[in-house]
């Protein structure tokens, strides 16, 4: 069984999903090397979603691919 969000909740995590001063909150907190998490009632349960910061790695410059990719003409 898939547990669904009803209505109301289901435009209440699609506003947040689109509140772009609260994602730069999130952007912010991520940054920091804080983690950043969302929950969202619901009458049969609490949703959580967290976001955990990450350490962003650089590509060696020797790795790079030197010949374009292939593609399929199909």
């Amino acid at each position: 069984m898939t547990p669904r969000l009803d209505r109301d909740a289901f435009h209440r995590a699609w506003a947040w999903l689109g509140d772009h001063r609260g994602a730069a909150v999130a952007v912010q907190a991520l940054r920091r090397g804080q983690l950043y998490a969302y929950e969202l009632d619901t009458h049969a349960a609490r949703w959580r979603w967290t976001a955990y910061p990450v350490s962003v790695l650089p590509l060696p410059l020797d790795h790079l691919p030197i010949e374009p990719p292939v593609r399929s003409h199909a």
